[in-house]
């Protein structure tokens, strides 16, 4: 029997409000146009058929909307994150999901062996990204913390050499301007083997944040053009707080966050027509009581949605900021704003989801919480595949052999159960026990298991090692620094 293609569901935007939030962009990009603070950056939107006029020390670009439409149609709908390990390459498309651990850099984490609070270094960087490169659920990996023992001009050169210790997977930071910018790009020259192959296979991707409300600072468009020409793709990740640096409603941040993802995507493609983008979400309401921008919120949730809906609409992969929380610790509350804020962006769709791991409202990283995430993911991307109709007829076959009038009305014994069972869902940290056999355990909740479950990947997990030649070369431009 033939059956339709399965294809999970959470729409926020019909398909006529889509239309009006990118109208309504076109215009805002126009009339009211963004600000740019690079000099270079305004020539290549100009030489692209902008219209740029100085504005103080800042440049007044006005983006004609056959641009950005143009920008738009020549953003590749799918590629591939290319891996240090080949095998690891991970493409993205319509269609494929994965996992990062942390949201941003965080400065902070809860020590997995003495609980307690401290800043991060590269050696937590190393290890966090060994979790991601254990953990099928990542498919690249995201620098999730800061290089905090390392001098601050250099941190996020730091940071990749610390991914590249921790994984074989592909990678993706933030560049912190041009200098850092040009570093880690040599860097990943030497990893791909040369200008050519970065050009073809480059290993990592630049995170690009524009500046609310609709600005492009220096550091943002000076990792640009460095990353981008040669070879280089961008995640684009707008950081609006509603009712501070944007509006104080879903839909006014919808809007400007659309925007300031649009004027980032034009400039990439006027720099090299066809280089990758990823349409992130990082954006958040303000808590105008408190003073705090709360994560673990339904305005968050909402906000991925949107871009998720924008991001189909334009045929551009998308990146949900999700599995966040303003909990301190991995606790009720974690796994309450961690669930709303990730299965809806699953459900509809996003590309890359956002954040495993981080709490205390982004300041901190916490192994619980992020091994916690880990498993509650792997739940989420098989509610994600739906029922699978393969086998449609053996089944009622089976069904009609085991439970007739000569069957042996047992299924635990079939050969079929044997066959399926490993792909039946596991748990390793939610307990699943009766209470006696949890209690002859040790009484141990789900945040004890999770510290244990990092702590053994850290220790034991082998990465794929580096080149030797590699490794030397890169220890050499370091020692420069």
């Amino acid at each position: 029997m033939e059956f339709s293609a399965y294809q999970p569901q959470f729409n926020l935007l019909s398909q006529d409000r889509i239309d009006a939030i990118h109208q309504a962009s076109l215009d805002i990009l126009w009339d009211c146009g963004i600000r740019v603070e690079q000099k270079e950056a305004a020539d290549v939107f100009e030489r692209a058929g902008a219209q740029v006029q100085t504005e103080g020390n800042l440049f007044r670009v006005r983006l004609p909307r056959e641009l950005v439409e143009a920008s738009i149609e020549s953003t590749p709908e799918s590629f591939t994150m290319h891996a240090r390990n080949p095998e690891k390459n991970h493409w993205v498309g319509p269609g494929s999901t994965t996992f990062t651990a942390g949201f941003g850099e965080h400065v902070k984490m809860i020590d997995p062996k003495t609980r307690t609070v401290r800043a991060t270094t590269k050696q937590d960087l190393i290890n966090i990204a060994k979790i991601q490169d254990a953990r099928d659920v990542f498919k690249f990996v995201n620098r999730a913390a800061c290089s905090g023992d390392k001098p601050s001009r250099y941190q996020s050169v730091h940071n990749f050499h610390a991914l590249l210790q921790g994984t074989s997977k592909h990678c993706i930071l933030a560049y912190n301007g041009g200098r850092c910018a040009k570093i880690i790009v040599d860097m990943a020259e030497i990893v791909a083997g040369g200008a050519d192959a970065l050009m073809e296979k480059p290993p990592l991707t630049c995170f690009v944040s524009p500046t609310s409300p609709l600005t492009l600072v220096s550091e943002a468009t000076e990792a640009m053009l460095e990353a981008i020409p040669r070879g280089l793709g961008i995640g684009i990740t707008p950081m609006i707080l509603s009712g501070a640096s944007g509006p104080a409603t879903p839909l006014g941040t919808a809007i400007q966050h659309n925007c300031e993802l649009l004027m980032t995507i034009t400039l990439a493609q006027c720099i090299r027509k066809g280089a990758y983008c990823i349409m992130a979400n990082c954006s958040t309401m303000m808590d105008l009581k408190k003073a705090i921008a709360p994560v673990g919120v339904v305005e968050k949730a909402m906000s991925s949605l949107t871009t998720v809906a924008m991001g189909q609409h334009y045929n551009i992969p998308t990146w949900a900021g999700s599995g966040v929380t303003d909990a301190k610790l991995a606790d009720a509350q974690m796994g309450c704003d961690y669930s709303l804020t990730t299965l809806p962006s699953v459900l509809a769709g996003a590309n890359i989801l956002y954040g495993l791991g981080a709490i205390d409202s982004l300041i901190s990283f916490d192994y619980a919480a992020c091994m916690i995430g880990v498993e509650q993911a792997e739940r989420f991307m098989m509610l994600k595949e739906g029922v699978c109709f393969d086998d449609f007829d053996q089944t009622v076959d089976l069904i009609k052999e085991v439970a007739g009038p000569e069957g042996s009305r047992d299924y635990l014994s079939h050969r079929h159960t044997f066959n399926h069972m490993r792909a039946m869902s596991s748990a390793v940290i939610f307990d699943r026990n009766n209470r006696d056999k949890w209690e002859s355990l040790g009484s141990k909740d789900a945040a004890e298991r999770a510290y244990q479950e990092a702590l053994d990947i850290i220790e034991n997990h082998q990465v794929d090692p580096l080149d030797p030649q590699v490794d030397q070369a890169l220890t050499q431009l370091l020692d420069k620094l």
